[in-house]
C-alpha cells in the first residue's frame, strides 16, 4: 500500500503524529516534497524540538521559508511562546477590559491573571497560527508535522479548551452588559465583543476543518514495536472520539529482508507486529517503510523516500 491517493484527493490539511522518534519530521518532509510537483505546500511543524531544518539541511524560520531545490514547497517551525505573545499583544487589551468590566478583581490583580501561564494555550495558539495562514489561502496544502503524542492530543482538543475559555469570557461579558442594561438602558458593541464573536468563529472554522474527511487527514506514524502498537491504538482511538478522519498508518524503521542471522530475527520480531496492526486496523491503509542504511537528509534523500511512500516499495534501492 502507499499514500498515492493522497496526493490525488481534495485534502488540503495533513497532520503527521504518533509517539517521539518513530520518524514524523522525515515522513512530513518527504510527503511534502513530493505533494509540491503539483501543489503549492507549506509545511509546519509544532514540535518544541522542530528538526525540520536537518531535514531539509537548511535554516527554517517562525515565518513561511522557501526550500531550496524544492519549487512550490515552504517550511515553517512555530514558535508557540512567540506566538503566544503575539496573541497578547494583539488581543490583550480586549481581554483584560473582559476581565475588569466582569469581576470584582482590581485592575493591577487582572492584568496578574492575563500574565498567568496556562496549560495547553501555548498549543492552542500554534493551532491558531495555523489556521491563520489557511485563512490567507497563500498555499494550496498545509501540512503538520506534531509534536509526540501527548501534547498532540492537546492540539487537537483547541476547540473544546477554545471554547471553555470563550465561554468563561462571555459569561463575564454578560454580567457586564446585564449591568449596563440595568444603569444606563442601553449598550453598544465594543471592541471586546468583537474579540469573542471572532474568537467563536475561529473555533468553529476549527471544528469543522478538523472533522471534514474531504479536506483532512491524520496521517499516523509508528515502528513496529509493541509499545508503539499500543500507543497507536490510543492515539486512533482519540481521532475515532474527535471525529477526525484517519485512515493512513505508516510503519517505519522495518528492518530489510536480509539472509544474515541477527536481521533475520530482528525482521521476524517486527513481523508479528506489523501483522498484528494489519489485523488491527483492518480498514486503514498501512505503508511499511524499511530502515534506512543513512539518515534521511538533504532533499536526493527525501525525494527517494517519497518516491517509495507514493509508490509503496517498501524495499531499500541496491
Amino acid at each position: 500500500m502507499s499514500l498515492r491517493h493522497v496526493s490525488q484527493s481534495s485534502l488540503q490539511f495533513i497532520l503527521f503524529g504518533g509517539k517521539g522518534g518513530v520518524g514524523k519530521t522525515t515522513m512530513a518532509a518527504a510527503t511534502a516534497v513530493e505533494l509540491a510537483r503539483k501543489h503549492k505546500v507549506l509545511l509546519f511543524t509544532t514540535d518544541p524540538a522542530p528538526s525540520l531544518a536537518d531535514s531539509f539541511g537548511q535554516t527554517i524560520g517562525n515565518e513561511p521559508t522557501a526550500v531550496e531545490q524544492v519549487p512550490n514547497l515552504f517550511a515553517m517551525e512555530i514558535d508557540a511562546s512567540k506566538v503566544l505573545k503575539e496573541f497578547k499583544e494583539e488581543y490583550g487589551n480586549e481581554i483584560l477590559e473582559i476581565l475588569q468590566q466582569g469581576t470584582y478583581l482590581a485592575d493591577e490583580e487582572t492584568e496578574e491573571l492575563f500574565q498567568l501561564e496556562i496549560p495547553g494555550l501555548d498549543e492552542v495558539m500554534s493551532f491558531k497560527k495555523i489556521m491563520d495562514f489557511m485563512e490567507s489561502s497563500d498555499y494550496e496544502m498545509y501540512l503538520v508535522d506534531t509534536a509526540p503524542t501527548g501534547h498532540t492530543l492537546r492540539l487537537l482538543m483547541l476547540p473544546d479548551l477554545l471554547d471553555n475559555w470563550i465561554k468563561f469570557l462571555g459569561t463575564l461579558r454578560w454580567k457586564y452588559h446585564t449591568m449596563v442594561r440595568h444603569f444606563a438602558q442601553k449598550e453598544h458593541i465594543e471592541s471586546a465583543d468583537k474579540f469573542l464573536v471572532d474568537m467563536k468563529k475561529t473555533v468553529k472554522k476549527v471544528h469543522s476543518l478538523l472533522q471534514n474527511e474531504e479536506k483532512t487527514e491524520f496521517v499516523v506514524v509508528t515502528i513496529p514495536e509493541k509499545m508503539a502498537v499500543s500507543e497507536t491504538q490510543d492515539l486512533i482511538h482519540s481521532l475515532e472520539k474527535m471525529q477526525i478522519p484517519s485512515q493512513d498508518i505508516i510503519i517505519n524503521n522495518i528492518f530489510p529482508q536480509d539472509e544474515c542471522d541477527f536481521m533475520k530475527q530482528r525482521r521476524s520480531f517486527q513481523d508479528q507486529y506489523i501483522q498484528k496492526m494489519k489485523e488491527i486496523f483492518l480498514h486503514h491503509t498501512i505503508t511499511e517503510v524499511v530502515l534506512q542504511a543513512t539518515e534521511v537528509q538533504g532533499i536526493a534523500r527525501l525525494q527517494t523516500l517519497s518516491t517509495r511512500l507514493f509508490t509503496g516499495t517498501p524495499e531499500e534501492d541496491g
